[in-house]
């Protein structure tokens, strides 16, 4: 694994051709890379919070029937919306994955990773580190994320009922559940403190159901 600096690019600008592609997995892009890569970083990225808030119409549930899947939501917002959980700043960071994309195939796989984040995810971009206290190892990485504005945003919803969700929904991609144990899997196999506790109860109360 080499560890590489980007080519930085202004805040909100798009990604553009010519200039190598990184792409920060923090859902299923973990564990499902369907697209070529040449190299990887296992980090995170800070001030906001993996949560299973978006709802899934075409991968792991149904227009009648959505499943949930993951988005990050700013700190802010996430205290807005979950006030007894307030987010800690030091201690609520998102690991993941960001991968370069292989040199030449950057086009394709933007434009495969545009369609199949379609459903209601738009392009941010982070800075991804790697220790506590350091600069990252990464700036301005493209990540696909669910903002609250976006259709398919499920809004405020506690752990229960995201559970029972996710503990009968299925899609074109599998089951609901399914998706939430390879990720868990996936953190745990990169790093033991990778998966957040709220994962880890999600992972428990679906377990339950199933």
């Amino acid at each position: 694994m080499t560890v590489a600096q980007t080519e930085p690019a202004a805040d909100g600008e798009e990604w553009e051709a010519g200039r190598p592609l990184w792409v920060f997995g923090y859902g299923s892009i973990i564990y499902r890379v369907d697209f070529p890569v040449e190299d990887q970083v296992f980090g995170f990225i800070r001030g906001r919070k993996r949560a299973f808030l978006q709802d899934s119409h075409d991968h792991r549930g149904t227009e009648a029937a959505p499943g949930r899947v993951c988005t990050l939501i700013p700190h802010r917002e996430w205290n807005a919306m979950f006030p007894a959980d307030r987010a800690n700043p030091r201690r609520d960071v998102c690991w993941g994955v960001a991968y370069k994309v292989a040199a030449g195939k950057e086009q394709t796989v933007k434009r495969h990773l545009d369609y199949r984040e379609k459903d209601g995810y738009t392009e941010d971009f982070v800075d991804v580190y790697t220790q506590p206290g350091k600069p990252p190892v990464l700036r301005q990485v493209l990540v696909y994320v669910g903002v609250s504005s976006n259709p398919s945003f499920a809004g405020p919803s506690s752990l229960e009922d995201t559970a029972r969700i996710i503990a009968r929904a299925a899609g074109p991609s599998g089951t609901n559940r399914e998706y939430l144990f390879h990720l868990c899997e996936a953190l745990r196999a990169r790093r033991a403190d990778a998966l957040e506790p709220y994962l880890a109860r999600l992972e428990a109360l679906v377990k339950q159901l199933v």
